[in-house]
């Protein structure tokens, strides 16, 4: 067992195969960012079982990931631009020490499992967690917290923008009336410690009413809440689904009603040619013979030697069927 401070070093090119990275129970204490980087094909990494408390600065430039296992560590916060693993599909943080989750969680469009059992999760974010002990579960966990962390995001930027504005405001207040402050001070026979004017503060109170109000307006919701007001969308796409493949349907039994047609059409006009080449040589060839006379002159002794063998040989395969086994 290596010491508390002491870091152990791992050779990560004998723990990669193919697209798997497995680190796995292997006491690391920090992240071989670089040389996992290194290996361009790897999209799977095992982290877990080992003595992790954080994952680095660097480790956002991963972004190959596809599934993450940080399982059984001490994990106590995710970096800030963990966001920016943005082909990340299955993220397992099962027994870390997370108390919240950073905010950059919304730009994991694409992910479809997150397990976060076994951590001390705020009571909000427990809430909309839930208990992940079921497949479905993890799946809505992961659902939740991305739409969490874009609702959340969103209100962090309005607060940002009103305060950006509130600044600007009070910088401009303080450049119109920087000039104007002393002679009107004067003028009015005030002393030099009385109260300024208190529209500042009044701004600063509304700004704070607004920011109380964006906070109270922000519901965390989670899947099945978020759904619902979705539903009359998701339904109009059940239609045009549903259309979609009506039309589908039916132009496929079309092309199957087409192809059956043209195929006996086919057959019949073969039995038609049959039969008129068997009434034409056999059965009046006087009318063979007219019809020779229309072929020019140049193929007409080819096809005249071509249907007279021909006609030979039905005949003799004809006699041959008409006489009974005992003669031959």
């Amino acid at each position: 067992m290596p010491k508390v401070g002491e870091k152990v070093k791992v050779n990560v090119k004998d723990r990669v195969q193919d697209e798997v990275c497995d680190l796995s129970l292997s006491e690391l204490s920090e992240i071989p960012v670089k040389e996992i980087a290194s290996f361009k094909r790897v999209t799977v990494l095992d982290l877990s079982s080992n003595r992790l408390t954080s994952l680095g600065r660097n480790f956002s430039i991963l972004t190959r990931l596809v599934r993450l296992d940080l399982s059984k560590n001490q994990i106590r916060n995710l970096p800030e631009d963990f966001g920016l693993l943005l082909n990340l599909r299955h993220l397992d943080l099962f027994d870390n020490c997370l108390v919240y989750l950073p905010l950059s969680i919304g730009q994991l469009r694409r992910l479809r499992y997150l397990d976060l059992k076994g951590n001390p999760l705020n009571p909000t974010w427990a809430k909309y967690v839930g208990t992940c002990s079921t497949l479905k579960g993890c799946q809505e966990a992961a659902k939740n917290c991305v739409n969490v962390c874009i609702s959340m995001e969103s209100v962090a930027e309005r607060q940002r923008l009103a305060q950006a504005s509130q600044e600007r405001e009070e910088s401009a207040d303080l450049m119109s009336g920087g000039g104007d402050a002393p002679n009107s001070a004067q003028a009015n026979g005030a002393q030099p410690g009385a109260k300024k004017s208190t529209k500042p503060n009044n701004k600063k109170a509304k700004l704070k009413k607004l920011a109380e109000a964006a906070e109270n307006d922000l519901t965390i919701k989670p899947v099945n809440a978020v759904g619902a007001g979705n539903g009359a969308k998701s339904a109009n796409q059940k239609t045009n689904q549903k259309k979609k493949s009506t039309n589908s349907t039916s132009w496929l039994n079309m092309i199957q009603k087409v192809a059956l047609s043209t195929l006996v059409t086919f057959m019949m006009l073969v039995v038609i040619n049959i039969l008129l080449i068997y009434m034409i040589m056999f059965k009046n060839p006087e009318v063979s013979e007219k019809l020779v006379e229309y072929i020019p002159h140049q193929y007409r002794d080819w096809i005249v030697t071509k249907t007279d063998i021909f006609r030979l040989r039905v005949t003799d395969w004809i006699s041959e069927f008409r006489t009974p086994p005992e003669e031959h």
